[in-house]
């Protein structure tokens, strides 16, 4: 098999230091020169002494950029090009061995060959994750994970950090992904109040005016698969190529990965000048990758294998009980703070009050705290007994409601409850695909009263959000601006926008394909009309009914106020139907997703079983994307297909 050690990290070769420290001398003294009127130098000279520089440390610090000056009110959010999903966790050989299997099974279905043979080893690193996004070369977006779907674009600041050329030798659009961190070294001069690197990262990447981004770095180890590739070998040498920095990866069988991981355990992980929680094993074949797919939006061809996670013993001091946005109550134990892994556990979550029970835990209580694969605080057990078991509560602490059991958990059902009206709030943004519309701007909205349900954003007014904190006046026209311009909604959109428990877009699918094409004939079916409805059944049937019910008099208002739904082609010739665009066209991206939506149909950012169409320049591609949306029986359309669609050009 191919060597071990292939490369990557942010240590320098011992034996470029001196060449990297001879080249930013000589660089520093060219671009003083430069900006002093007087270059000693071309401007290609020191272009090639710069990319040398980038080759060799491709983190230096010299490589950091100002970025530009301009400081933002509120970062807007943005739709990724890359779907930025997890991974399946493994912490043992055995789990390792498992996940093995489970892969060359599926693959022998496929006649392909097994994986265990050809194996990818690369870091994972304790970071923040970002997308970089590159057009002809240029970068041009910094956008951060958010859901997973939409994060906030916060390119300026991305464009101050280390390991992000601003310029790479590709044409088109391309999509890298990569991980903001903290380096130690960096931490212990800039950063000494912090106990985690990770949480530095964080609040530093998302300041508003941009300061100390200049000592983040960005690690990359993912470029769009349109980029054609075979492995992942190929794949981090391209990024290598291409300037960018990378974790360290390994190339190797099943006993290499296994040796790797004993080398990290044994003391290499306390070695690197940045934090790691694991490394990611994944097929180093993309094509098998692609045959292997997804489960619940995750790789199948991937895992994460987790490093023991530490534990310390602590007090539990209080534990307060908090309603979330569904209205589930979900019980946090206040611990006496101990260091984990970098950062400092004051809280640990509980998860419901069944777990309450089953640990019999109380004020006072000594506890065995724990951070699950080093990101989440989990209390193990009570080692020590020392006060009385946790009660329940009987109302909710936002509303005052009285709260019910639904099985392991306590429910708020109060539709005033404002941590609901938030929920229901947040669920009628994300569904319509208001991306303008901030978590923080809507929490000060249902904080200060302004908005208690989905019609009382579309009486919203320039000035109201504007008045608030941290918004001018464009960004409030532009979040109105998108707001309306969703409008006339489609019913499977605007069913899917009530927030119904259980109620999801393809229920809302499966409804209106029945026959029941608007409000009112649904308002007048019975429990027993939809359980007939195929992939329903009784008890979403049951919900169904009840949550228009609960729901009616709001839904009214709604419709009285102008927001009344359609269907079909009063939608737009692409109601109902689900997209996702991937790779270069010959017409900009942001305009083919207005095209979409502009015609009624809905944007994704992956191949799923929902997704009706893929937007490919090619749909003759092999592209492991391209296979994946065949599997689901997903139709390839070039825009050429999409303009057919919508029936005009």
């Amino acid at each position: 098999m191919s060597k071990e050690h292939l490369g990557g990290g942010l240590a320098t070769d011992a034996e470029a230091r001196a060449r990297v420290e001879e080249l930013v001398t000589r660089l520093t003294a060219y671009k003083a020169s430069y900006y002093a009127g007087e270059p000693e130098v071309s401007d290609d000279a020191y272009d090639a002494l710069e990319d040398e520089l980038r080759r060799l440390a491709p983190a230096h610090p010299f490589l950091a950029r100002v970025g530009t000056d301009e400081i933002a009110d509120a970062w807007e959010k943005a739709r990724h090009e890359i779907p930025m999903g997890s991974l399946n966790k493994v912490t043992n050989e055995g789990e390792l061995n498992e996940w093995l299997e489970r892969c060359n099974t599926l693959l022998a279905k496929e006649e392909a060959e097994a994986i265990d043979g050809d194996l990818y080893v690369a870091e994972k690193l304790d970071g923040i994750s970002v997308e970089l996004i590159y057009r002809d070369g240029a970068f041009a977006d910094g956008i951060t994970r958010g859901d997973g779907e939409i994060g906030e674009r916060i390119t300026p600041n991305v464009a101050r950090m280390r390991g992000v050329p601003p310029r790479i030798a590709h044409e088109g659009t391309v999509s890298v992904r990569g991980e903001i961190i903290l380096r130690l070294s960096d931490k212990e001069v800039h950063f000494k109040d912090y106990a985690s690197p990770r949480n530095a990262a964080a609040g530093t990447a998302r300041r508003l005016d941009g300061q100390l981004n200049e000592h983040l770095t960005v690690l990359c180890y993912d470029i769009t698969e349109e980029v054609e590739l075979g492995t992942e070998v190929e794949k981090f040498e391209l990024l290598r190529e291409l300037g960018f920095a990378t974790p360290n990866t390994y190339a190797g069988d099943l006993e290499a990965v296994l040796r790797i991981y004993r080398r990290y355990e044994d003391g290499y992980r306390e070695q690197l000048d940045y934090e790691i929680d694991g490394l990611v094993v994944r097929a180093n074949d993309l094509r098998r990758q692609g045959l292997l797919g997804e489960l619940n939006h995750r790789p199948r061809a991937a895992v994460a294998f987790k490093f023991a996670s530490p534990r310390k013993v602590s007090r539990v001091k209080s534990i307060t009980w908090e309603t979330g946005p569904s209205g589930r109550v979900t019980p946090l134990a206040e611990v006496e703070p101990v260091e984990l892994v970098g950062a400092t556990v004051r809280r640990a979550s509980l998860h419901n009050m069944a777990n309450v029970r089953r640990l019999g835990i109380g004020v006072g209580d000594e506890v065995l705290v724990s951070r699950r694969n080093d990101v989440i605080p989990y209390i193990e057990e009570v080692t020590q007994k020392l006060g009385g078991e946790e009660q329940p509560p009987e109302r909710c602490a936002v509303c005052d409601a009285g709260l019910e059991i639904d099985g392991e958990y306590l429910l708020c059902r109060n539709d005033l409850c404002p941590a609901r009206v938030e929920g229901r709030i947040h669920n009628w943004i994300d569904a319509i695909g208001a991306l303008e519309w901030g978590d923080k701007l809507i929490a000060t909205l249902v904080e200060k009263e302004m908005v208690k349900e989905p019609l009382d954003l579309y009486r919203l007014t320039v000035d109201d959000i504007a008045g608030l904190e941290r918004h001018g006046k464009k960004s409030a026209q532009n979040a109105l601006d998108q707001l309306h311009g969703r409008l006339p909604l489609s019913l499977e959109t605007f069913l899917t926008a009530l927030g119904i428990e259980k109620f999801s877009t393809q229920t809302a699918r499966l409804i209106v394909n029945a026959g029941y094409d608007d409000l009112d004939k649904l308002f007048a079916a019975s429990v027993e009309e939809l359980a007939a409805i195929k992939g329903l059944g009784d008890i979403k049937a049951q919900n169904i009914v009840d949550g228009l019910a609960r729901r009616r008099a709001e839904i009214e208002r709604l419709r009285e106020g102008g927001i009344e739904p359609v269907v079909g082609e009063a939608a737009g010739p692409l109601s109902g139907k689900t997209f996702a665009i991937t790779g270069t066209h010959d017409r900009p991206r942001k305009e083919i997703v207005n095209l979409i939506e502009d015609n009624g149909g809905r944007v994704l950012s992956g191949v799923t079983k929902e997704l009706d169409y893929l937007i490919i320049a090619d749909p003759a591609s092999t592209s492991s994307k391209a296979q994946k949306a065949r599997r689901y029986d997903t139709e390839l359309i070039d825009t050429a297909g999409l303009l057919a669609l919508i029936g005009g050009s």
